[in-house]
């Protein structure tokens, strides 16, 4: 994951991004290089920004602990 992170980070391409998905792809997660992110939980889509790139790393580690609901809560707060 932090590989994937810094070569976004790295990309001069103005749509760099990267995403993982759940088995299912019941879950999935994509972020640009401009920290902007989309959700998808059980068929619907969030956009998120995220604060840094940490919170980036953060989001992506509850989705591979598969600690659904914390993951959804949080990009849904804002």
């Amino acid at each position: 994951m932090r590989i994937a992170i810094a070569e976004t980070q790295q990309m001069d391409e103005e749509h760099a991004t990267f995403w993982v998905g759940t088995e299912e792809e019941e879950y999935i997660l994509e972020t640009d290089k401009n920290l902007d992110m989309i959700a998808v939980a059980n068929g619907e889509a969030t956009k998120y920004r995220a604060a840094d790139w940490k919170e980036v790393e953060y989001l992506y580690q509850l989705l591979l602990d598969e600690d659904y609901t914390i993951l959804i809560n949080h990009i849904k707060k804002v």
